[in-house]
């Protein structure tokens, strides 16, 4: 079953991913998966023979094959998409017991440090992990590492940021579609010649700059015109703030894109007193719907798109690397092959607008403001979607 939840992040979570800052790994008591560093079609069969058989040994008799995960994040406290990634990375772990898999999970923080995430990612071949999940600091910089990893026998794949490497597989939620289908629902809102601003967030990022790319294909096809290019850096007070600055520098706009944090957006307004633009795309979390709900209580005032960036794409790109240890194959057909590296892009499973709120009003409205919505592909759902 697909899970897709309402993310209640209770204190005892939020402390426990706290110590995970440190370089030091945060044991869980629930395991974690494991991801591959060869794609279906890399000719690493002879390596993997033997766990293959091992698993199946393992599911066929009822005897658990141990696992070591580690998992590599650029941040996690205080920031709630990380937070829940991890979560949902546990919540996978426990879920592949059902599969024979049983598997410690250890967590590593590089506060956005490259030097200190080479470091972690080292310790985490010399240790003798089995698979090492990575949301990387940065695309490039680490390929000595990789090198070190693949030839020891472990398992290394990237989620969510990809990394540019022809050794690893890299899932992450289609990036490009988040700009797209803003852009899209903005001009089929507004229609031809509407003017708008869009806030992209951190130049230079690869995610950013895929959205980016999307944003701008929806605006040529609806025939948007842009009178405004700015930056929020996913920093919700530089969101605020930049569109404060907006507001009154008093250029003229119909609608509001930004790359996530409309809630933040929306703040500006709040403090401002300015009126309200007819529509905004798109935000993720709770605080966003549920304002949105408040803004239309009555009746339709603003146009809006929630759209889920799910954090439980680590879980699912998990579950990849558990297919693989069972011997499946992926559909080579799946993989986008980039100039240097290859993905596996998740389109968005989770998105409404005003017309279709009330489907989602429960959920929005019991979940803690700054909590993501999220959802994750089980082994058997990502093996029927995406493996021969």
């Amino acid at each position: 079953m697909k899970k897709i939840m309402v993310i209640l992040l209770v204190l005892c979570m939020m402390l426990a991913f706290v110590a995970c800052q440190t370089s030091q790994p945060a044991e869980s008591p629930a395991g974690d998966a494991e991801e591959s560093a060869q794609p279906a079609d890399s000719g690493d069969e002879a390596a993997d023979s033997d766990e293959v058989e091992d698993g199946d040994e393992a599911a066929d008799s009822g005897e658990m094959q141990t696992l070591k995960l580690a998992s590599h994040n650029a941040v996690v406290s205080g920031n709630p998409y990380r937070i829940r990634y991890e979560a949902d990375i546990q919540e996978a772990i426990e879920d592949a017991k059902n599969y024979g898999f049983d598997i410690s999970y250890a967590s590593f923080v590089a506060e956005w440090d490259p030097a200190t995430e080479q470091q972690l990612i080292e310790n985490s071949i010399n240790e003798g992990y089995d698979i090492i999940l990575v949301n990387p600091v940065s695309s490039t910089g680490i390929d000595p590492l990789i090198d070190k990893a693949v030839d020891a026998g472990i398992k290394v794949i990237f989620a969510d940021i990809p990394y540019f490497s022809e050794k690893t597989l890299n899932v992450g939620a289609d990036q490009y579609e988040f700009g797209y289908e803003s852009a899209t629902f903005m001009g089929e809102t507004l229609g031809e010649g509407a003017k708008v601003i869009l806030i992209n967030a951190i130049e230079g990022n690869i995610a950013n700059d895929w959205r980016e790319d999307g944003f701008n294909a929806g605006i040529e096809e609806q025939g948007l015109e842009v009178v405004g290019r700015y930056n929020h850096q996913w920093d919700a007070t530089t969101a605020v703030n930049v569109m404060t600055e907006i507001i009154n520098s008093g250029v003229e706009f119909d609608g509001i894109l930004t790359s996530q944090l409309a809630e933040s957006v929306l703040t500006a307004y709040d403090t401002t007193g300015a009126d309200l633009p007819k529509a905004i795309a798109f935000g993720d979390v709770a605080q966003y719907g549920q304002k949105m709900l408040e803004i239309n209580k009555d009746e339709e005032v603003m146009s809006y798109l929630f759209m889920s960036n799910p954090p439980g794409v680590g879980a699912s790109a998990l579950n990849f690397g558990l297919n693989e240890m069972m011997g499946n194959v992926i559909d080579p057909e799946v993989i986008t092959q980039y100039d240097g590296f290859k993905m596996v892009r998740i389109p968005s499973r989770l998105s409404y607008t005003y017309e279709t709120q009330e489907e989602y009003r429960d959920m929005i409205e019991a979940m803690a403001p700054s909590d993501a919505v999220t959802y994750w592909l089980t082994i058997d759902e990502v093996k029927e979607e995406f493996f021969q």
